[in-house]
């Protein structure tokens, strides 16, 4: 694997800990990564159906930007060990994100809002305790060819449900032996709203709900298992060139309503559904042809929002291909993706990445990106949501829905976004570097 890329939180999460490992010493590492590009990205119209946003409908848009995250995430971060000997060792990672096109804090703006943990290693496993990553995301994260950026089309297998990404509370036990790397994990809040919607940062409340998994939404409360969560994950290496992974992932919302929140009038109109559940599975593999380093990858899962009402469930199902070829200090990438709707609007939405890279060091290299993605609006389906005496229908694939309604944390192209039956198209090209 080390042959391969690696994103940031796959290194961050093998450099913590390993089973049998001697350390010379304590140690504190500062490490980070720079991504800023400048990109175009081009929306055609939506369907003439109901749509999620009226505003958006009939409405072509195009917009230049300097942009971060393009191919990796934007973030800083600290992590320290120390061997206290007999097989142990006491560690932390502190890590954030930010926008660099404005400076301002990602993550609904927590300073640490990627990882913040301490853990504890020991001959038989290590032990970690704070706000983490789902087992289920290092199950797409560890095949991935790219690095999880905005334009990475394997990060849908890692945010179709935004705790799948990161949890608070989060209880986690990692296990290295051999070829396998695995861990399972339990929250008892990963935070989740009694009311599920779009809304984030300030406009986050009691009355107007938020994004799952969003800022202020954590926070045991007896009596109520809405957001508790239980994953687990397994990577297991046949040898430097194959490996294969499993993930699963399962979280409670105890009936929590969902809807869709306007912040022109700074409220919730919620749906007559409510979630019961949460439940996934993903499977990844990821090989290195022999003598040429060129790389090819796959994964695919399925998901499944049980409602205590309705028709019973919403289903989702997502797959995605990519080859990368590395060329002297050239490396030239392709990928190819597809989320659906298995029934409710059986709208789907599919994506092509081409990009190439040129690296001027170990550290920095010069990209460029031409990814695009076309939503099949599928047909129309009564959600529920009320707008005074009238119910709306809906129309749109997973993309589109999902980040309406609050369930994604990541939308199409770091918040460009896609209009129900239409096309995004984005083209960039910027800088990255890693310290």
């Amino acid at each position: 694997m080390q042959k391969t890329v690696l994103t940031q939180a796959v290194a961050v999460a093998l450099a913590t800990f390993g089973v049998g490992a001697a350390y010379a010493q304590s140690s504190l590492t500062l490490y980070g990564n720079a991504d800023v590009s400048v990109d175009h990205v081009k929306k055609t119209e939506g369907v003439r159906l109901v749509p999620l946003n009226p505003a958006s409908q009939g409405v072509k848009s195009s917009v230049t930007r300097v942009s971060p995250s393009a191919t990796s995430q934007t973030s800083y971060g600290i992590r320290g060990t120390e061997d206290i000997g007999g097989g142990f060792k006491a560690s932390f990672v502190l890590e954030g994100q930010l926008s660099h096109d404005t400076g301002a804090l990602s993550q609904d703006g927590r300073f640490f809002g990627r990882q913040s943990y301490v853990g504890l290693t020991t001959p038989v496993g290590e032990v970690r305790l704070g706000r983490q990553y789902a087992p289920i995301f290092y199950s797409t994260a560890f095949v991935t060819g790219e690095r999880f950026g905005a334009t990475d089309l394997f990060i849908e297998g890692g945010a179709t449900n935004n705790l799948m990404v990161r949890q608070d509370n989060q209880i986690s036990y990692w296990l290295k032996a051999g070829g396998l790397t695995a861990s399972v994990a339990y929250t008892p809040n990963a935070g989740a709203n009694d009311i599920i919607s779009a809304a984030r940062g300030g406009q986050v409340s009691s009355a107007n709900g938020g994004i799952l998994g969003s800022s202020g939404a954590g926070g045991e409360r007896a009596g109520n298992k809405n957001g508790r969560s239980v994953g687990f994950f397994g990577n297991y290496a046949f040898n430097d060139n194959l490996n294969v992974t499993l993930g699963y992932h399962r979280n409670e919302f105890d009936g929590a309503g969902f809807g869709l929140y306007s912040s022109a009038t700074n409220s919730t109109t919620v749906s007559t559904f409510s979630l019961d559940k949460y439940s996934a599975l993903n499977l990844g593999a990821k090989y290195i042809v022999p003598g040429s380093n060129i790389m090819i990858s796959g994964t695919a899962g399925q998901g499944k929002y049980d409602m205590t009402d309705g028709d019973g469930s919403l289903k989702l199902q997502f797959a995605a291909a990519g080859v990368r070829v590395p060329v002297d200090a050239w490396t030239f990438s392709a990928q190819v993706s597809q989320i659906k709707f298995k029934n409710f609007t059986k709208g789907k939405d599919t994506g092509l990445m081409l990009g190439t890279e040129y690296a001027l060091s170990k550290r920095t290299s010069l990209f460029a990106r031409f990814v695009q993605i076309k939503d099949d609006e599928g047909q129309a389906a009564d959600a529920g949501f009320r707008a005074g005496p009238a119910t709306l229908a809906v129309v749109g694939g997973p993309d589109v829905i999902a980040t309406s309604l609050g369930f994604r944390e990541t939308p199409v192209f770091a918040g460009a976004g896609i209009n129900a039956g239409g096309k995004s198209t984005y083209f960039g090209a910027g800088v990255r570097h890693t310290f």
